[in-house]
């Protein structure tokens, strides 16, 4: 039975929904105040112009601070546009703000970083290597020494995560893995920088999909743990962020660690802890964070069958992240997870969702370019007409079946993932079909996709 925890006393009663207050009056806010209070997300990015007099950051949504130094102020403004864009799921203005930036910025660390990042987010894997590709080359053409460079790791390491992804070549894997634990093996978790907390978030990522293509790696904890600890590396150094007040990137860390929890409850438990972490002042997004976990809450909740803990946690994510009519930014994030936390509940309770309810959902992920979730949506769909336990499997005609699996594969194919198109073909393999899928390497035909989930969840961050 998984335990579930009530709101910290900390944070009870600091919601201010967005709706409280009109568009004027939070470019007001924004205009008089130092640090901006946590209101809801579009207040704070909603206008360049509304920013112009303010010294940055009042509240910032990336997560490589560090690096704007290299950027002008007006760069900066766009770059915290895309990314709250792309947290938000609205990955097609997010990419036309990355397509529009001048030239002379987009080989700078932070701008090459965060334009890979949304497009591994949005599933755009081979257009995410070649983002990552030039701007190593870039680095390497400007620092004589990029192998000590730290965002040179951390592109290093992304591009052995899109070689297993794209073709499911894992030798890079191995050696990125090394490369961040020879650089910060023996870092106290104080003294980790933004780009480090980045190398650690892809330090646990990458042997998940280790796991799935060569066996379970053994590697050590970064930062270190005391012995006979129960607890990670990186949850370790989450909690360490979040008492730093650092909550951008103890979220950033928590999908990932989430990865290599043991249980629920562990997981239930690491999400409250940053949700009772999101505490006045801060220059920290607090109700994105909020909103972000609620949502995770829920949909946890709607798998398990919880129904109150659903509709509890979809109440304070709507507070969290709605947004007024008139507003620049797409409420898909909130959208799109409700509508799955739904078709999880139903489907706990027995009472389906069947195919047309998935392929219904495929169609609206397509529609707004999260192929993640159109690829998901899509593999449920699959899954039940072929399921043994479904009402509708022995309705379905081998065609129907063969339409979904060839948009799928087609899918996969333009995204740039053979691995992908391999591991789902199987799991969606209808005995009573005669069309097998083909074959893609070795070890493929052993990949579990309930592995591969975990591993990518790690990236929608």
């Amino acid at each position: 039975m998984v335990a579930k925890k009530g709101r910290s006393s900390e944070t009870a009663g600091l919601h201010t929904p967005l709706t409280a207050l009109s568009l004027k009056d939070h470019h007001s806010v924004i205009a008089n105040a130092p640090i901006t209070p946590r209101f809801a997300v579009t207040i704070i990015i909603d206008s360049i112009k509304a920013m112009e007099d303010i010294e940055y950051p009042a509240i910032a949504y990336g997560s490589l601070l560090s690096l704007y130094h290299e950027l002008d102020q007006s760069t900066i403004l766009l770059l915290e546009r895309a990314i709250v864009h792309r947290n938000l799921r609205d990955y097609f203005e997010s990419l036309a703000i990355f397509d529009a930036l001048p030239t002379s910025t987009t080989s700078k660390a932070a701008v090459v970083l965060e334009h890979t990042w949304t497009l591994v987010a949005q599933y755009r894997f081979r257009e995410a290597r070649c983002v990552a590709e030039r701007g190593l080359s870039a680095f390497q053409s400007r620092f004589l020494g990029s192998e000590g460079y730290g965002p040179a790791i951390l592109l290093r390491a992304l591009l052995a995560g899109l070689d297993t992804l794209i073709d499911g070549s894992t030798q890079r894997c191995f050696g990125s893995m090394q490369e961040i634990y020879d650089w910060l093996s023996g870092v106290p978790a104080v003294e980790f920088t933004d780009v480090q907390v980045w190398a650690v978030n892809l330090y646990y990522y990458l042997p998940t999909l280790l796991t799935m293509t060569a066996g379970s790696p053994r590697f050590r904890d970064i930062p270190s743990v005391p012995a006979k600890s129960p607890s990670s590396g990186i949850s370790l150094l989450r909690k360490h962020l979040q008492r730093a007040g650092r909550l951008n990137e103890g979220l950033f860390l928590l999908d990932t660690e989430m990865a290599v929890l043991p249980n629920k409850d562990a997981e239930i438990e690491a999400m409250e802890s940053v949700r009772s972490s999101c505490i006045e002042p801060s220059t920290q997004p607090l109700s994105y964070i909020e909103g972000c976990v609620a949502l995770k809450l829920a949909l946890m909740y709607a798998e398990l069958g919880d129904e109150e803990g659903y509709r509890e946690e979809m109440f304070n994510a709507a507070a969290a992240l709605s947004m007024p009519k008139d507003s620049e930014f797409s409420p898909n994030l909130l959208r799109t997870d409700t509508w799955l936390a739904r078709l999880e509940l139903a489907r706990a309770g027995g009472e389906g969702p069947g195919a047309e309810a998935w392929e219904g959902f495929a169609d609206y992920a397509a529609k707004v370019g999260d192929y993640r979730i159109e690829a998901k949506a899509l593999t449920e769909a699959l899954e039940s007409m072929i399921s043994p336990d479904s009402e509708e499997a022995e309705d379905v005609s081998p065609e129907n079946r063969e339409r979904l699996r060839d948009r799928l594969d087609e899918l996969y194919s333009r995204l740039g993932s053979s691995f992908h198109r391999s591991v789902t073909r199987r799991r969606v393999c209808d005995p009573r079909d005669e069309r097998q899928p083909h074959q893609h390497g070795k070890n493929r035909g052993v990949v579990m996709y309930g592995q591969q989930q975990t591993a990518l969840r790690s990236l929608q961050t």
